[in-house]
Order: structure tokens, then C-alpha cells, then sequence
């Protein structure tokens, strides 16, 4: 048997399946180029899960049936080798199974809020891979893991890793190369990164701007004994044990302690101070001070079990924003690359790119998303949301509502509800998000009986079509708004 091949990527250049080709918005969306992105993310992680996969000698199949295969709509069970397509339907990105056709159900003539229908759409390429090895899908998963974040080793252990300040007038800071660990005492300022993110994209988040690396220059010269940021996993390990190894960092901590957390950094947070934080020395008049910036407090709808497969669609569109509006590629924006290799997963599991009952399984396969899955049978949120707190801390926020009129961005109306025809399947969030997670999640703390309160002074940006998940920290006034409540 020959090993496993890797994945093929075919691009087809604005080649619409229907003989009219596509009808495109304007500005970005007319751009050829903008596939670009897509296409070079996904060429540069083809081998990621190299050695995982079932192992198939593509010599042993009959000419027929390769043809099948190049030509088919969907997968079937039996398909040695499965196909999947990124396909762009009038101006928005969509994960779909095989290679569709000009009958795809989506495509039908429709009209709302703005999304109007045309032409069935432009592949923008085919990924063709075997299935991934039984007792496999957990290492593929861990193998994103540490795609996303190259500090982390095979163990995925967590780092607590100290700023330091350099002569690089181009980069100011950087990591020390050893972690380090408490007790710490005096005054300590902490950064928790988000999903799919890691402490260097948070770090340049702030020196993206005057203002964010005026704010880290503050901290570095005098306002707090150290700076640090935690490294960990966003997958493969849930918030709680993320949480465990922040707290066993931080154990014997006393003094001044303020943490900034970002997205999901706000789950492991809470349960680092809520749970695990007994081991910490806080006096009363020195509180633990956290602000979230984007923290899905309540979960997000974007890791919701029934909605996965559309969220794997909505972040493909994510990366292209990114990319277009921060000037984000490469490393830096995973929202290119990651959602196609959670779909070799999916299809993995399920057969198809479909929606099934075993999604239900697949999410719980993933710990860093089913712990941020806004669902009511949620159980290991709902125990975080219980309370009591080992410790009393000084809650902040910082939130957003993303909407824009700009034709060539409309994607984000695709997955939100108040819509008519077939585009309700898409839906992913019932009202207000920043596109990653529900704003009212944002300051949402859970049963109030034990003392636990979010400030009333919250940063919120309202419905903003310029702040949105991933640029909280490029906003002055979200910097001005931490180091207020950091004074």
C-alpha cells in the first residue's frame, strides 16, 4: 500500500458553475485576487495531517471510478478519498461537499435584507483527502493545536511567558525564552489570548497601534513588576484544564494582579479566579481586575453543535475580512486555513459535509469548542455560572455589535436570524455578535446569588460596521478604557 496522499487543491479562477459565471459586489469582491489568501492558507497547511490518514493506494482504483469521483456532487460512506469544495456564492464563502452543481439547493433565486440571488457561484477550490485513521481524529485536532500555536510542544502544556523590553526600535518587545512561574507579588499584568490565536498575535494586536504600544510601553517602565502573557491550547484542551495550569502559575500570588482577556481568554479567567483561584493571596482593598474584551461569558452560538458546519463557512468568510481589512495573512490569520481542516474532521466522522445527529458527537471531540458551546445542556458552563467564587474580582467589559452596508462584506447577514427563504439555514446567531461571539454573552455572568457582578462602566462600541472580534485591541478607546480601569 502506498502512504496516504496529501490533500490535492484545485482552483478553478472565477470559474462559475453556470455558463453566465458569477455576478459579484463590488470593490473587494471584484477582485480576482482576494481567493488568493484562501487558496496559499490552505496550500501551506496541506501537510498538517500528514501520517493520519487511512492509508490508500489510489493505483487500485478503477478509471471509472476516479472519474466518478471527479465529477461528483456529494460523498458517500464508501468514497475512499472525499472531496470538499470552497465555494463562493454571491459574494459569500460556503464550505460544501463535494463538488456542486449547478442544482445546489443554496443557489435558488432569493432576496433578502440585501442578499439577492444570481448565478450559482465560483468554485474557489477542491480539497481532495483520504479519511483520517481511526483513533485519529484527536491527534488531528492536536495537530491544529499546535499548528495555531508553534510555542507549544507535543504536550500541549500551557506557558506563562514574561514580556521583556528590546533595543529593536521595529520590535520592541519580545518573550523571554524561559517560562516562569509564582508566587509573584507586587503588581503583575496578564494577557489571555483567544481561540485559534496565541500570545504573538495578541502582542502585535497592541503594538498595531500608537496608542496599544503606548500602553504596553507604560506597563513596561514602571506601572506594573512584570508583564506576562499565557500560552495554551484552544482545541484539543478545554478552559478548565487551560485554567488548572494558570492557577498552579499563579499559586502563593499575591499583591496587584490585572489580566486583559480576550475571547475565550475570558472563560479560562473565570474559571482560574472562580474555581482555582483559593490559592491566591488578593487583600481586600487589591482586588483581582479583569477586563473582557469579546469574552463569550455565556458561550457563543458559533460553537453550538447544530451549527457547525455553517460556522466552519462563516469563518472562511472571517479570514477573508481579516485579511482585507487588518491586512492579516499568513500565520497570523488561521481564519484562513482552519476551518478546511476541521472539515476533513467532520467528514471524517460523519461521512459527509452534512448536518447529523453525530455533529453532536464531533463538537464534544473538540473540548476547546464544546466549553464555549451556547447550548442549554452546556453542563460544564452552567456549573461555572453557578457559583461561589474563590475569590471576588472586579469584572469590566469591552463589546461590540458588527453590521456594515458595504456590499462587498455582506456575509455576515448570511448567518444571522431575522431572514426569510432558505438563507434560515444558515443561521448561526439569533441577534447582535461581532462575528465570533453573541454580545449579550459578552457581560453575561450567570445566577447573581453569590455576589459576582460585571461593572456598569461597560466599553461598548454599540452597532459599529469597524469593530468587530478580532480588532478590539486597534480601538483607542479600548485601550483608554483598560488603562482607566487599570489606574
Amino acid at each position: 500500500m502506498r502512504a496516504p496522499p496529501i490533500l490535492r487543491l484545485r482552483l478553478f479562477r472565477l470559474s462559475a458553475t453556470s455558463p453566465r459565471g458569477p455576478t459579484m459586489a463590488q470593490g473587494y469582491a471584484d477582485d480576482p485576487a482576494r481567493f488568493q489568501a484562501q487558496i496559499g492558507a490552505a496550500e501551506a497547511n496541506e501537510d498538517l495531517f500528514s501520517g493520519l490518514y487511512v492509508a490508500h493506494d489510489a493505483d487500485s482504483e478503477s478509471i471509472a471510478g476516479l472519474r466518478r469521483r471527479r465529477r461528483r456532487v456529494a460523498n458517500t460512506l464508501s468514497d475512499p478519498i472525499k472531496t470538499v469544495s470552497l465555494v463562493d456564492e454571491n459574494g459569500v464563502l460556503y464550505w460544501r461537499d463535494g463538488i456542486p452543481g449547478p442544482d445546489l439547493p443554496s443557489r435558488r433565486r432569493r432576496a433578502s435584507r440585501g442578499v439577492l440571488a444570481g448565478p450559482p457561484g465560483t468554485v474557489v477550490l477542491t480539497k481532495q483527502f483520504p479519511v483520517l485513521a481511526p483513533n485519529k481524529v484527536v491527534a488531528a485536532i492536536s495537530a491544529i493545536d499546535r499548528r495555531l500555536n508553534q510555542a507549544l510542544d507535543d504536550s500541549l502544556r500551557s506557558r506563562l511567558r514574561p514580556l521583556r523590553k528590546t533595543n529593536d526600535h521595529m520590535s520592541p518587545f519580545a518573550f523571554d525564552p524561559s517560562d516562569t512561574k509564582g508566587p509573584f507579588e507586587g503588581r503583575t499584568l496578564v494577557f489571555v489570548h483567544g481561540t485559534f490565536s496565541n500570545a504573538t498575535n495578541m502582542l502585535n494586536e497592541f503594538l498595531a497601534t500608537s496608542s496599544g504600544e503606548a500602553f504596553l510601553q507604560t506597563a513596561m517602565n514602571g506601572k506594573y513588576d512584570r508583564v506576562l502573557f499565557f500560552e495554551h491550547p484552544t482545541l484539543a484542551v478545554s478552559p478548565v484544564i487551560n485554567a488548572l495550569e494558570l492557577g498552579r502559575a499563579f499559586a502563593g500570588s499575591s499583591g496587584r494582579i490585572d489580566v486583559v482577556a480576550h475571547s475565550r481568554g475570558g472563560l479560562i479567567v473565570r474559571w482560574w479566579l472562580e474555581a482555582f483561584g483559593s490559592s491566591l493571596l488578593p487583600t481586600p482593598d487589591m482586588p483581582v481586575r479583569v477586563v473582557f474584551a469579546g469574552s463569550p461569558l455565556h458561550g457563543t452560538s458559533l460553537a453550538a453543535p447544530d451549527k457547525l458546519q455553517t460556522a466552519l463557512s462563516l469563518v472562511a468568510n472571517i479570514g477573508s475580512y481579516a485579511e482585507a481589512t487588518l491586512k492579516i495573512a499568513g500565520a497570523a490569520n488561521p481564519f484562513l486555513w482552519v476551518g478546511g481542516k476541521l472539515v476533513e474532521v467532520i467528514v471524517t466522522v460523519t461521512g459527509a459535509l452534512a448536518k447529523t445527529p453525530i455533529l453532536d458527537a464531533l463538537v464534544t471531540l473538540v473540548p476547546g469548542l464544546s466549553a464555549q458551546s451556547a447550548v442549554s445542556n452546556n453542563y460544564e458552563l452552567n456549573r461555572l455560572r453557578l457559583g461561589p467564587c474563590a475569590v471576588q474580582p472586579n469584572y469590566f467589559a469591552i463589546q461590540s455589535n458588527f453590521e456594515t452596508a458595504d456590499p462587498g462584506w455582506r456575509f455576515w447577514r448570511n448567518f444571522r436570524a431575522a431572514r426569510i427563504g432558505d438563507l434560515a439555514a444558515d443561521e448561526i446567531f439569533e441577534g447582535a455578535n461581532d462575528l465570533v461571539v453573541d454580545t449579550a454573552s459578552m457581560t453575561d455572568l450567570g445566577d447573581t446569588d453569590f455576589a459576582l457582578r460585571m461593572s456598569a462602566d461597560i466599553c461598548d462600541f454599540g452597532t459599529s460596521d469597524t469593530v468587530w472580534h478580532c480588532n478590539y485591541f486597534r480601538q483607542q478607546r479600548a485601550i483608554e478604557y483598560i488603562s482607566a480601569k487599570f489606574s
